[in-house]
């Protein structure tokens, strides 16, 4: 897995490469951002949900806003059915996410 960041509008935006899976939690966990850009992210096991939700608490404690861009279906399927949908921000564009953030 491979994370590239960048700053937008006072947000940094994570961009994701490769699969969350549990051998690639480590290098997530050392980088702590508002807007997760998934638009590369094919698979996505219970440790990389896991993951995610472990962000989003950080953040939240923090009162820093969190977002999930550019998930394909079938990740996207996966916060249906574990009802983070309702709870997490999810966007098709980071730019979505970012006006959403900022409102």
């Amino acid at each position: 897995m491979k994370i590239e960041d960048r700053n937008e509008n006072n947000f940094v935006i994570l961009s994701i490469d490769g699969n969350i899976i549990l051998e690639d939690t480590s290098k997530l966990k050392e980088t702590v951002g508002v807007i997760m850009n998934c638009e590369k992210v094919q698979f996505l096991d219970s440790s990389g949900l896991g993951l995610i939700v472990s962000i989003y608490k950080t953040l939240l404690k923090r009162g820093q806003k969190f977002a999930l861009t550019n998930l394909n279906e079938r990740t996207k399927e996966i916060f249906i059915l574990t009802k983070l949908d309702k709870i997490m921000t999810i966007t098709d564009s980071d730019s979505d996410a970012i006006k959403l953030l900022n409102a």
